[in-house]
């Protein structure tokens, strides 16, 4: 087995700036087959309901003035979808503008149907009526240079099917239907942080206040704030919503409120306290400024003699004081503090059973976000997060520390979409709105499969969809593999019965992103140990102690130990790995520290099984890997160390995506970064024959701006406020010629639509994922190169260069913490490793290299 007990290698910043010289364009699909006399007069005549729907309003309110609008629901034609960044107009010093509240997106026999909530401002409808009326007009058509007429605002009107007042149907954004009770439920309400005119004297937010409490609404006191809207959830009566205009005006979307869950497996543990006495003589306990796993759960028992060392009392708190900062005593309800011993020490059977000393790294924290396991008020679960993130650190500010989550919400029918809740982890984890804009390193569990009636190994867990929030962009999201497969229980049926899943392969606990929309980002990002289930001769699936990792119970006084499985106990063990990686260097940036746990992660041989993910052909079978195990496995010897056989180098460095010159809204791009890189030429030379392995790795952060708009590729709206690709420059190519290269990959990109292609150009064929499939991969970009030294020797610099996200269409007022947010410099972390299969000399020649470039 190769050693790796040297440091990582950092290398010094060294870019060469490229400027960008292109703006990328994308294709409209527009409907050709129209006769568009016959569409404008009927556009027309809908035009006039709508007019009559405002004069009606405006008598109904008699003498209360002007200052309303209508939602109007504008829907296209099937398989074809809308020009939704025409459907709005910005507000002017007197007048209000025409708001796009969001987009919705039905599945029908002729294609996809495109469905858009407007508000539409009294006064405003002429705006649209003007438009139609240019559209119908002949005279106004344009030619363009190959000689082919094209209406006035055809791209805007050819695909509508029809425009009609609606409500708060057409704020509703859920696949299922809307609640049909009349009693009264909570409801999660995004409300508007749009600007208005300048003579209103009251924001979108300031409105909803009022009407709420004159309607005597009940409000959660969480509240989740996001670039475009602030998130709330109130108790009503959907008839009390329907009932006011006033209310739903201000308001963007209206979502279902979920429960969440904690997925915990309730098993007995070995009443041994000796073993914990023994542990206890040797292990070695961190001081008060050492990094930290901080759990936000269920609470946790600190008097757990194996916790009471890393968890002081002023690292517990809790989100609603009144239900203190302790676990349930009840392991049915327990979840915090077996998580706690799994982010302590992993599976204690490793300290249990070590007999030497037990170095400690790392700390614990506790905020208790969930209270007991008994029904409560939903949470905005999102708010809470944020709330808790800021008690910890308020406690203890000059702690390093990562956050554990490992909380999800079942019924969120997610195909990758963002929530609320995701959306509050990526702004948590990108600091966004905050001062200083901290980063933090945030594990999220990809949630638990629960369904073993009719159960198949492992077609269940792939049609099983990752659960909220661990579709978050910037968190890393924990999945589950299994290597117990030695069921050790002496009884008769134990001894009968086979592990369900063999070593190495899918936990049967996990979920994974098989079934999401191919557009949406892949997840998840690794996989730890989650436990196995049995097989008995009658059929039935049980659990067995042996099949699963050993903790700390919360009922510690009569059993020191428990048994703990599923993404809760593999998202607590990834946890650990973060707060040690932190110990071993203290001065990495959270995108560093994210990227260098993912990184490290490899493919077994179970998980690849007849899949070569360097066969050209592969694609689809590799994308099918990543959605089920992510980049794999980490590898706890690569993460923590280098050595002669293999090297990893950080650059920490920043980028500029947007041109600083150009305007708020219609931002250009900006640079790429090129870096060289310190290969080691000499031991190429003396070692032609090798095998080398690059995987490389690009971590940063990106600001989210959630709500059902960014579901649909436009370039305006986009979830991610930017994003950033790498790709190598060979010595063959000239900086012209890479440019140029460059310039049309990123034209391409904005160009796609739904679905990112997974072809590869030939020369491409010596990565296992290739360009076209990395598109795919949200805020982390991997990819793994072999090839020979000669071959790798041509690749001496590596480009990082940006694509399009909101920061460059999206303007907001002086005030807005996002204002000129096209002018900010981006953060990023580049990670390359070469490993090759014997030693030979990598370590001690590529450092030279970095000390001579010093």
């Amino acid at each position: 087995m190769p050693e790796f007990p040297h440091k990582h290698l950092n290398i010094p910043v060294n870019r060469q700036q490229l400027r960008y010289r292109k703006e990328g364009q994308g294709n409209f699909n527009r409907r050709s087959s129209l006769n568009r006399e016959q569409h404008a007069a009927r556009l027309q005549k809908q035009m006039q309901k709508l007019e009559d729907a405002f004069e009606e309003e405006r008598d109904r309110r008699e003498d209360t003035g002007d200052d309303f609008g209508l939602i109007l629901n504008i829907q296209s034609a099937p398989g074809f979808p809308l020009k939704i960044d025409s459907l709005e107009k910005a507000p002017s010093k007197k007048n209000d503008g025409i708001y796009l509240l969001n987009v919705r997106y039905k599945e029908t026999e002729l294609g996809i149907v495109t469905s858009a909530a407007v508000l539409m401002p009294f006064g405003q409808l002429k705006t649209l009526v003007s438009k139609i009326a240019a559209y119908s007009n002949a005279e106004k058509d344009s030619t363009n240079k190959d000689g082919l007429v094209s209406p006035r605002n055809a791209d805007l009107f050819a695909n509508i099917d029809s425009i009609g007042v609606a409500a708060l149907e057409a704020l509703w954004t859920e696949v299922e239907p809307l609640p049909q009770t009349e009693d009264s439920i909570w409801w999660e309400i995004w409300i508007s942080r749009a600007p208005r005119a300048q003579i209103q004297e009251k924001s979108w937010l300031l409105l909803f206040e009022e009407t709420r409490e004159a309607l005597g609404l009940e409000v959660n006191r969480f509240r989740l704030r996001l670039p475009d809207n602030e998130i709330v959830l109130i108790r009503a009566r959907r008839t009390e919503l329907e009932g006011s205009i006033d209310l739903l005006n201000t308001l963007t979307e209206v979502r279902k409120v979920r429960p969440c869950s904690i997925g915990l497996s309730d098993l007995p543990g070995p009443e041994q306290d000796e073993w914990v006495d023994d542990a206890l003589d040797r292990i070695q306990w961190p001081n008060q400024n050492a990094p930290a796993v901080c759990l936000l759960d269920t609470g946790v028992n600190r008097e757990h003699p194996l916790l009471s060392q890393l968890l002081s009392e002023e690292d517990l708190s809790s989100i609603i004081p009144q239900h203190g900062s302790a676990d349930h005593p009840t392991p049915a309800f327990a979840h915090g503090t077996p998580m706690a011993g799994l982010a302590a020490y992993d599976d204690l059977r490793g300290l249990m059973l070590d007999t030497g000393d037990w170095s400690q790294a790392h700390r614990l924290e506790s905020i208790k976000i969930m209270h007991d396991g008994d029904e409560h008020d939903p949470e905005n679960y999102g708010a809470a997060i944020q709330e808790g993130i800021a008690r910890a650190e308020t406690a203890q500010p000059r702690r390093q520390r990562v956050y554990c989550v490992a909380l999800t919400q079942p019924d969120f029918d997610a195909q990758g979409q963002p929530s609320a809740w995701s959306a509050a982890i990526d702004a948590s984890a990108a600091g966004n709105g905050e001062e200083g804009q901290p980063k933090r390193v945030i594990f999220i569990s990809a949630g638990n499969h629960r369904n073993f009636k009719n159960y198949t190994y492992a077609s269940s867990n792939e049609e099983s969809s990752i659960e909220s929030p661990a579709q978050a962009w910037n968190g890393v999201t924990v999945g589950a593999v299994t290597h117990f497969t030695n069921i050790t229980e002496d009884d008769d049926e134990s001894q009968r019965s086979r592990a369900l899943a063999p070593s190495g392969g899918l936990s049967p606990f996990t979920r994974t992103s098989a079934e999401w929309n191919p557009k949406w980002p892949i997840k998840p990002d690794i996989v730890l140990e989650g436990g196995n289930l049995a097989g008995t001769e009658s059929g039935s699936l049980v659990e067995k102690e042996s099949l699963c990792p050993i903790s700390t119970a919360s009922n510690f006084l009569s059993r020191p130990l428990c048994s703990m499985n599923a993404t809760s106990a593999a998202t607590a063990s990834a946890s650990r790995l973060g707060a040690m990686l932190m110990a071993r260097f203290p001065s990495y940036w959270a995108e560093t520290y994210r990227g260098l746990i993912i990184h490290s992660a490899k493919w077994n041989e179970r998980m690849l099984g007849a899949t070569n993910p360097h066969n050209p052909g592969n694609q689809q079978l590799v994308e099918k890997l990543l959605r089920k195990y992510g980049y794999g496995e980490p590898d706890k010897a690569r993460l923590f160390g280098s050595g002669e056989s293999g090297v990893t180098m950080i650059i920490q460095d920043t980028i500029q995506p947007y041109d600083q010159e150009s305007d708020a809204g219609k931002a250009r791009f900006g640079y790429f970064n090129l870096h060289d890189l310190p290969w080691p030429k000499q031991v190429f030379d003396q070692h032609p024959e090798v095998e080398l392995s690059l995987t490389v790795t690009l971590s940063y952060f990106i600001d989210p701006n959630p709500g059902s708009r960014c579901w649909d590729r436009s370039l305006k709206y986009k979830y991610a406020s930017h994003l950033i690709r790498f790709s190598f420059k060979r010595s063959t190519e000239d900086e012209e010629t890479f440019r140029g290269a460059l310039e049309k990959r990123v034209e391409e990109e904005e160009g796609q639509l739904d679905d990112v292609t997974t072809s590869r150009a030939p020369s491409d064929s010596q990565w296992a994922i290739g360009p076209k499939l990395r598109g795919k991969s949200g805020s982390l970009v991997q990819d793994i190169w072999k090839g020979s030294p000669a071959e790798l020797a041509e690749m001496r610099q590596v480009a990082i260069y940006p694509a399009k996200g909101w920061f460059a269409t999206r303007s907001f007022p002086v005030g807005h913490e996002f204002h000129n947010c096209h002018q900010r410099e981006v953060r990023y972390s580049l990670i390359i490793s070469i490993d090759a299969k014997q030693e030979i000399g990598l370590y001690t020649d590529i450092s030279n290299q970095i000390s001579i470039s010093v």
